[in-house]
């Protein structure tokens, strides 16, 4: 019995290193995001409901766009440390897909137009 858990042992962690990792990429993200077509849905579908206006930033469609860039919500020199995204990565990470922050970050990186 004593031999033969060396052999198993063996293969189990052979095995194991032997299996495909498979790893999960992020989708492709185009170029020039609009604001109202790929930005706006996202909060409409997902923010709207605590930012409605007794929320700062005011997410709804006609304030959205004013409340993020005059609030101080969007840096433009350093995407990644916007306070919008920041928060969708910490506080407000459950709220929105992967797919909804990457986007959000590079609309923020092209420069936040209010296209």
């Amino acid at each position: 019995m004593r031999r033969l858990i060396l052999p198993v042992t063996c293969l189990l962690v052979m095995s194991l290193y032997s299996c495909e990792k498979f790893v999960i990429y992020p989708p492709e993200i185009p170029e020039g995001i609009s604001y109202s077509e790929s930005i706006q849905p996202i909060f409409d579908g997902k923010c709207v409901t605590c930012h409605g206006g007794n929320r700062d930033p005011d997410l709804r469609p006609e304030n959205s766009y004013d409340a993020l860039i005059n609030g101080g919500f969007v840096n433009t020199d350093d995407p990644e440390s916007s306070e919008l995204y920041q928060k969708l990565r910490g506080t407000h990470d459950s709220r929105a897909s992967e797919e909804d922050k990457l986007l959000i970050l590079k609309w923020i990186t092209e420069g936040a137009l209010n296209n």
